[in-house]
């Protein structure tokens, strides 16, 4: 049996943005509630963009893998036709399943130790220790992609552009800002959370705007892309 399913990036992206504005609304809603009214009953938990491990976080690290796995499909293309990008292509699919896979285990947050930036006599911007191999690593992305971005149709490459520009300014700007506000007044409070808030909307509306773009060039490269599904009874 076949079935036909057409999507719309355009749709795909409009739908993610609703859901990222209705935890938006959630997360200030919970804060103005949790630092103004002393409301902080448990379930508030699974809304906050300040926290980990909740409704937020997986929704950010299923964006992550779908644009991993729309990746991998270019990816294949490019690999059948030869294009001289085709291995940054499957490398750039297995950064996002890592940054998943960060965003869903938090694994970043081990290096968020107060002692250690205490010993290391860091300034309070880089307080959360862990932007400073991220901000490596970013500097290496560059260094490695830059060729391979520029050779992206510009459309692309102008929505490449600025899907990095806020995640990594979400992920890594948003981060020290924060860090530096707390050396000044701490965490507990609304100004803080409203901080926490702006990074992590920076982040999923970069994912939001990865997916467009990469849903858009997928179709152009392919415009009828077929994938089998295969049930094998158990014999």
């Amino acid at each position: 049996m076949k079935f036909k399913i057409t999507i719309s990036p355009f749709k795909i992206a409009q739908y993610l943005t609703f859901g990222v504005i209705f935890l938006t609304i959630c997360s200030i809603a919970i804060q103005i509630g949790k630092y103004i009214f002393d409301y902080r009953e448990p379930w508030t938990r699974l809304f906050n963009l300040d926290r980990e491990m909740n409704i937020p976080t997986w929704y950010s690290g299923l964006m992550l893998i779908s644009c991993g796995l729309i990746i991998r499909g270019i990816f294949a293309i490019k690999r059948s036709l030869s294009d001289r990008f085709w291995r940054q292509w499957k490398i750039l699919s297995t950064i996002f399943f890592l940054l998943a896979l960060d965003e869903i285990a938090s694994i970043h947050e081990i290096l968020i130790i107060d002692d250690l930036a205490d010993a290391l006599n860091l300034p309070s911007f880089w307080h959360s220790v862990w932007v400073i191999p991220g901000t490596v690593l970013v500097i290496i992305f560059i260094w490695k992609y830059w060729k391979f971005i520029f050779y992206l149709p510009k459309q692309l490459r102008r929505y490449f552009l600025i899907a990095i520009s806020l995640y990594v300014g979400g992920a890594l700007g948003m981060e020290m800002v924060g860090s530096y506000y707390d050396g000044i007044d701490g965490q507990q409070n609304l100004v803080y959370a409203m901080l926490a808030t702006v990074e992590e909307v920076m982040e999923m509306m970069g994912c939001v705007v990865f997916i467009y773009s990469l849903l858009t060039y997928l179709g152009e490269l392919d415009a009828d892309i077929g994938v089998n599904f295969y049930i094998k009874n158990k014999s």
